[in-house]
C-alpha cells in the first residue's frame, strides 16, 4: 500500500517538470488601488457634411484582472475644431461613456474590444436622405463595437512610459446614421 501512494507523491521535493507552462498570477499579491490603471487617449475623425473636424478625449479606468488582462471603463468628450485650419471654431459636439477590455498577445501587442455609447446633440433635428431617396433621422444617441490591436509602446519620458497605439475597427458603424469611419485610430497614455 505504502508503495501505491509513492508512486503518486513528488520524489526528492518540487521540479518544474511537474508544472512546466505554470506562471504564477503576479497581480494577486498586490492590493485594489496598486491594480487600477489610470489612462487617457485621443482620436480625431475629418470633417462631414454635418460635423466639424472633431477629437475626442478619452480618460479611462481600468482594473488588471491578471498579468494579461485589463478590463475597465471610460468617458470621451468630443471637442469640434471647425470646418478648417483657416476656420478654427471650438465647440462642444457631444459625449460618451466606453467600457474596454485588452488582453495581451504577445509581447506588447494586445487584443483590444470595447463598447461605446456616443451622444452627439449637433445631430438633433437633422434629416439625412438615404440611396433609396427616402428621409431618415440621423441618431443623437450611437453605439460603437470596437475589435483591434493595440500596441504598448516604451518612451524614454517617464510620464509617457506606456504609449499605446490602437487600431480598431468600429463593426456597429453601418448602423449609424450618419455613418461613422469604421477604422478608428487612437493613441492613449497609461499611468
Amino acid at each position: 500500500m505504502k508503495d501505491k501512494v509513492n508512486q503518486y507523491l513528488p520524489q526528492g521535493g518540487s521540479s518544474d517538470s511537474e508544472l512546466p507552462d505554470f506562471k504564477p498570477n503576479n497581480q494577486r499579491t498586490k492590493g485594489f488601488w496598486k491594480r487600477l490603471e489610470l489612462g487617457t487617449n485621443f482620436q480625431s475623425e475629418k470633417r462631414n457634411s454635418l460635423l466639424p473636424v472633431t477629437s475626442d478625449l478619452g480618460l479611462s479606468l481600468g482594473y488588471q484582472l491578471n498579468d494579461q488582462s485589463v478590463i475597465g471603463i471610460g468617458a470621451s468628450y468630443k471637442l469640434g475644431w471647425g470646418e478648417s485650419i483657416q476656420k478654427i471654431r471650438l465647440s462642444h459636439q457631444g459625449a460618451g461613456l466606453r467600457s474596454f477590455i485588452d488582453w495581451k498577445i504577445k509581447g506588447s501587442f494586445y487584443l483590444s474590444g470595447g463598447y461605446e455609447l456616443n451622444y452627439q446633440p449637433a445631430l438633433r433635428n437633422v434629416t439625412l436622405t438615404n440611396p433609396s431617396g427616402t428621409g431618415v433621422e440621423a441618431r443623437v444617441r450611437s453605439e460603437s463595437g470596437l475589435l483591434g490591436i493595440s500596441k504598448i509602446v516604451s518612451l524614454n519620458s517617464k510620464l509617457f512610459k506606456k504609449t499605446r497605439v490602437q487600431v480598431l475597427w468600429d463593426f456597429l458603424s453601418g448602423k449609424q446614421m450618419p455613418r461613422a469611419q469604421p477604422l478608428v485610430f487612437r493613441i492613449g497614455y497609461s499611468f
